[in-house]
């Protein structure tokens, strides 16, 4: 067994651990003070994280998802296109049957600044799942198949745009940072084992 293939375990182990986990603890250590220094940074104007969380929302996330098959199929064949279409519909299916599962509060106006009451669960984050099943899968892709100055740029613009979300559904008081961050490591563990499949 290789190292990349060890590292994937524990990281797989470490995920399914930390989702039992949220269906008990309704934060994890650091959520509420990290929510807070974020809402501290960011305007409490929260239209652009609304506009930005909109992207993950039907239709705009179909059109992710077609940018996501586009770039697949020039950069690496029809193949890894159909690939982006399975990521984006595994983390979509997951996404509907664990947060009923898991069950885990919404944050509370009475810790950090939500900026409107939204119904479902907190974890997973079904933007933060969306985001890795195609940003993310860009992102190990590229990694994989691309080379020089365009994978570089091109990783650099997928890294951005995670982290753009991540503080957006933070701003809002959406999501605990552990449920945005815990989404994204199953959507990445997801992306790669499908490439690896190839």
């Amino acid at each position: 067994m290789t190292l990349k293939e060890k590292a994937w375990i524990v990281l797989f182990v470490v995920a399914l651990s930390l989702s039992a986990a949220a269906r008990y603890w309704t934060t994890f250590p650091g959520d509420v003070a990290l929510t807070r220094f974020v809402q501290f940074l960011t305007p409490t104007y929260t239209v652009w994280a609304e506009q930005l969380s909109a992207t993950a929302k039907s239709p705009w996330n179909l059109v992710l998802l077609a940018v996501t098959i586009g770039v697949s199929w020039k950069v690496a064949g029809w193949r890894y296109a159909l690939l982006a279409l399975v990521s984006f519909s595994g983390m979509w299916v997951l996404g509907k049957w664990l947060g009923p599962v898991v069950a885990r509060p919404r944050p509370s106006s009475g810790l950090v600044r939500v900026a409107e009451q939204l119904s479902g669960s907190s974890f997973p984050s079904v933007f933060a799942l969306t985001y890795a099943s195609t940003v993310g899968f860009l992102a190990v892709l590229l990694y994989v198949k691309a080379s020089g100055t365009w994978r570089i740029t091109a990783i650099l613009v997928c890294c951005v745009l995670l982290l753009a979300g991540w503080a957006a559904r933070l701003a809002m008081g959406a999501h605990w940072p552990s449920d945005v961050l815990l989404s994204y490591l199953i959507g990445f563990l997801w992306a790669t084992l499908l490439l690896r499949l190839v």
